[in-house]
């Protein structure tokens, strides 16, 4: 079993109940329950657990050296400003002559290379870790994505799920990078700063730790409010912007319904919003600029003036001076600096929560491990029985879309659907698909539940065409061949013959090799139908769903699209849902839906001999085709 494979079992037996409506990203708190969500990625990280403590043990190496530098800095200002001054404060741990420059100016040279050393070590091994830790990652979250049921896309935004990907998982890496990094870097260097603080003069100490760090924290509160109030102009400006391109873009009906004093309304309430917002701020910044004047200035003022003080009065040596200046400037550093750390861990914890959620999510069975399923060379197609089947959507239980069907497909019998919009057709083919699960009823495939077959299996005998068809953004063939990827080259080029795309691949300049672009923009609608065909083709499934496959074809192109499949219908069962009536006249059997459910079901000839609903519609299309 592979160490990812690990990763995945141990995350799923960790894993903990979530909210399956949150779709928004999480802003984990930084609390026990925040802190919590390092224990959920922990399988992720025992297989790096020794490199992870050698990294740890590097950052405490830093810190302390960052003190100890500085104190060497204090001594160095000291003794050039006195050289009979001697060492004062906490002592150096180093065996050096503490009032020769020389020799304090080489110790700060040799601290100062040792700890680039150690930071050089400590960034790259984080970095292996990090980056086998998100394959892992990314792997995972992207399994549990495509492997979720249809039903938990319904209410969630391709882009809000591609962030799981991309930027959820960047936010962890940063967190492991960098932020756990800093934040044990900086807590070391706050509390080994105030201890070596205390030693210099306990008096001075406690002067600067209730007034320096006060007014830093309380400096950036006031900063954090300032920039809200930033955000809201840029907001506002953005609002006034889209009035303008609104306007200019539909300007041709604005000029026609002589609507200029309207929108030149609509646009002067804007700016005026952006007006007020704007001198709010600029109010506040004032404020802001006349709070640092006089707090941290002042601050800083208040120990520089105990500090000279009490150096006057021979109660501080000139190099416990100069190094409490130094330590004071770098311990306050770290708690102004502890904020933004304390903002980036949350959104970290937020980050590994949403991730986490996902890959422990409840996923379909389906096995990732084949790439490919031959069809079976005798089979005649499939056998599919529904059974007063019935559906509806969870979040619309009183809105039957399926109510009692009955119904059975004998392998390779072609069978039409026909109806209005919202008569249940393609939810019907869905649950074929097990994209959707009956809600009551039971539905069978070869004399057994859906829910009991392999799910993988079952669906390497299908192959559907939807009316919107979505090509991946490659080449024709890679589109063609997804229906079988070890298809041979002459396999392809016949699967595009027989649903008449040769003609216009060959007309391409670089043939299968043409890009189609993003989601197949670079081709017509009916283009991207017949390369979905084709790749229907070249699957050979036992059973073919075609959901409107040739609406996007003109008349003539779907004709011959139809004799083609008359012929390719052989030995498979077909499922065919169409609005044009002329396209399932050759159906073995023709079934009609009304408000799910089947209302007929004849072929052609008798359903017109009825004189039922399917020859309303027969007549009907007729009456629009002929006006």
């Amino acid at each position: 079993m592979t160490t990812q494979r690990k990763s995945l079992d141990l995350a799923r037996s960790n894993r903990t109940p979530t909210d399956p409506n949150a779709n928004a990203p999480a802003k984990a708190k930084l609390n026990r329950d925040g802190f919590r969500q390092f224990s959920r990625i922990a399988p992720y990280l025992r297989p790096h657990r020794l490199k992870f403590a050698i990294g740890i043990a590097l950052i405490t190496v830093s810190g302390i050296l960052t003190l100890l530098v500085t104190r060497l800095w204090g001594q160095l200002g000291g003794v050039g400003v006195d050289a009979s001054s001697g060492q004062g404060g906490f002592e150096l741990p180093l065996p050096i002559d503490a009032g020769d420059l020389k020799q304090i100016g080489i110790a700060i040279f040799m601290v100062l290379v040792l700890q680039s050393a150690l930071s050089f070590i400590r960034i790259w091994l984080f970095g292996e870790i990090t980056t086998r830790m998100l394959k892992a990652l990314r792997e995972d979250a992207f399994a549990s994505m495509i492997t979720q049921p249809m039903a938990f896309f319904d209410n969630r935004r391709v882009g809000d799920l591609g962030s799981r990907i991309a930027a959820d998982i960047e936010a962890i890496r940063d967190t492991f990078t960098v932020v756990l990094a800093e934040l044990i870097r900086q807590t070391i260097i706050i509390g080994g700063g105030l201890l070596a603080l205390m030693t210099f003069s306990w008096k001075l100490t406690l002067l600067m730790l209730g007034t320096l760090p006060v007014a830093m924290l309380a400096a950036m509160g006031f900063g954090r409010f300032i920039r809200k109030l930033s955000k809201k102009t840029q907001d506002a400006i953005a609002g006034s912007n889209t009035i303008v391109s609104e306007t200019l873009t539909g300007i041709v009906s604005v000029k026609a319904f002589a609507r200029e004093a309207f929108e030149l309304n609509r646009y002067r309430q804007r700016i005026e919003e952006v007006r007020g917002i704007a001198l709010r701020t600029a109010l506040w910044r004032g404020a802001f600029a006349s709070f640092i004047i006089v707090m941290i200035f002042g601050a800083i003022t208040l120990v520089l003036f105990q500090g000279a003080t009490m150096l006057k009065n021979g109660e501080l040596s000139s190099e416990q001076f100069f190094s409490f200046l130094l330590m004071t400037g770098l311990v306050a550093g770290s708690i102004g600096g502890l904020a933004n750390i304390f903002g980036d861990l949350q959104r970290g914890f937020g980050a590994i929560e949403e991730v986490m959620d996902l890959i422990v999510k409840e996923r379909e069975a389906v096995d990732l491990t084949r790439l490919d399923t031959p069809r079976s060379t005798d089979s005649q197609g499939l056998t599919i029985r529904f059974d007063n089947v019935s559906f509806h959507y969870p979040n619309r239980p009183e809105t039957m879309v399926l109510d009692g069907i009955n119904l059975e497909l004998t392998a390779g019998e072609t069978l039409a659907l026909v109806g209005g919009s919202g008569a249940g057709k393609s939810t019907l083919a869905s649950l074929i698909t097990a994209f959707r699960a009956p809600t009551n009823g039971l539905l069978e495939v070869d004399g057994m539940a859906v829910a009991n077959h392999d799910l993988t299996a079952l669906r390497r005998r299908m192959a559907l065409v939807p009316q919107e068809v979505i090509l991946f953004g490659g080449t024709i063939e890679e589109n063609i061949r997804y229906g079988r990827p070890g298809a041979s080259e002459a396999d392809v080029r016949k699967a595009a013959e027989d649903a008449l795309a040769l003609p216009f691949i060959d007309g391409f300049p670089e043939g299968f090799s043409t890009l189609v672009g993003e989601r197949g923009i670079q081709l017509s609608g009916g283009q991207r139908q017949r390369i979905a065909l084709a790749r229907a083709f070249l699957r050979d499934p036992e059973l073919l769903l075609l959901d409107e496959a040739t609406s996007a074809l003109d008349a003539a192109s779907e004709k011959a699209i139809q004799n083609a499949l008359e012929r390719l219908l052989q030995k498979r069962t077909s499922l065919v849902i169409a609005h044009r009536l002329s396209t399932v006249r050759s159906a073995d059997r023709i079934a009609v839906m009304e408000g799910g459910r089947i209302v007929e079901i004849g072929d052609h000839g008798t359903l017109m001999a009825a004189g039922g609903r399917y020859r309303e519609l027969v007549e009907h299309q007729l009456e629009d085709t002929n006006p």
